[in-house]
């Protein structure tokens, strides 16, 4: 009787249905744009900028064994066009350019399938495209106050550095000088005095209360559509305005 409860027990361990694991693939963006090193939120695509799209793969095979991503075929597609030049055995990773004006989306999928061409899962991801935006940030003593950028500047010494940062334009176009800034008051064209073209030192006198505003217009010369421009007020005692 001993023997017999046991091997019923042992059957039915042993013919126990393995439960089926679900299959999934997620897909992760990174736009190459610029931020600064401060800069807590995520790097946007902007017009033209190349956006790189990672797939992760959660698959397992009939015994229960996640299948690594080399034993895997990806089939990329961007705006519902086959992309066959990223795709193949092991091609996790997508790399495109973004539409090239602000508001517009691209769709990117990827069907994943086994070695034997069986599809086990699908996925995709729609990419906004945004606009490049232009932050101004106070230096003090050298350092920039990256604190919170400025809305407004009120000149409370005789001479006030500050820096404008470029967000999300292309990154190997910034590395690369390819970004063109242009500063102005009231019309007038401003060179700054340093290699650095996003930064100035206001030097005024305080002889005279008065309201003005910098006036600056970034352009990409590679892809003239990813563009930003930005104005900060300025309220001091003004007379001069050297730069």
């Amino acid at each position: 009787m001993l023997r017999f409860l046991f091997i019923f027990s042992f059957f039915l361990l042993a013919t126990t249905p393995v439960l089926a694991q679900t299959s999934e693939v997620a897909l992760i963006w990174e736009a190459k744009t610029y931020a600064p090193v401060w800069y807590e939120g995520r790097t946007l695509p902007t017009p033209s900028s190349l956006v790189r799209v990672v797939a992760v793969p959660t698959i397992y095979n009939s015994s229960g064994v996640k299948l690594k991503v080399q034993d895997l075929d990806f089939n990329w597609r961007k705006d519902g066009v086959e992309i066959r030049s990223a795709s193949g055995a092991g091609r996790d990773t997508f790399d495109y350019r973004a539409a090239s004006r602000a508001g517009e989306v691209n769709l990117i999928e990827v069907n994943v399938a086994r070695r034997d061409g069986v599809s086990v899962a699908a996925g995709e991801a729609r990419v906004s495209v945004a606009r490049p935006e232009l932050r101004f940030y106070a230096i003090k003593d050298g350092v920039i106050d990256h604190t919170k950028s400025l809305a407004r500047l009120q000149i409370v010494s005789d001479e006030t550095k500050i820096i404008a940062e470029p967000l999300f334009f292309s990154i190997e176009d910034w590395l690369n000088r390819r970004l063109s800034f242009e500063w102005s008051i009231k019309g007038q064209k401003i060179v700054p005095a340093t290699e650095d073209p996003r930064r100035l030192t206001v030097v005024a006198t305080a002889d005279q209360v008065g309201e003005t505003a910098l006036d600056l217009a970034v352009l990409n010369k590679n892809y003239p559509l990813q563009s930003a421009t930005g104005k900060l007020p300025i309220g001091f005692g003004l007379n001069t305005f050297q730069f």
